[in-house]
């Protein structure tokens, strides 16, 4: 029986561990951003040759979705960042939300509701 190779293993590992942090709610928000951008652009382009509240209204919301998912993410980096202790700069809105959150968990946990 041979033994397996150490650099096949070693990125097996790495694999599996990239996996574990891609969750289905992050990959919908990217893709929703994703969408949010290019209505943005499509918008903007057919305001351009034609000037109509529809497209004003339709880019304005895209701009408002796809700032709202980007928070959103920005949260998750903050959020990962701050329970590695790695943190440079301390947002006081991620910080509030951080704080919300981690005491709906706890106190969900225990058994207690507000």
């Amino acid at each position: 029986m041979a033994l397996p190779d150490k650099k096949k293993t070693k990125n097996r590992g790495r694999e599996s561990s990239c996996m574990k942090n891609i969750k289905f709610e992050r990959i919908f928000i990217f893709l929703i951003s994703v969408i949010a951008l290019s209505k943005f652009f499509e918008a903007g382009r057919l305001i351009s040759s034609e000037m109509s509240f529809i497209n004003l209204g339709i880019s304005v919301i895209a701009l408002l979705i796809f700032v709202f998912t980007l928070s959103v993410m920005g949260y998750w980096v903050y959020e990962e960042e701050k329970q590695k202790n790695n943190l440079k700069i301390k947002f006081s809105l991620y910080e509030w939300m951080y704080e919300k959150r981690n005491g709906e968990i706890a106190n969900k946990q225990w058994g207690e509701e507000k």
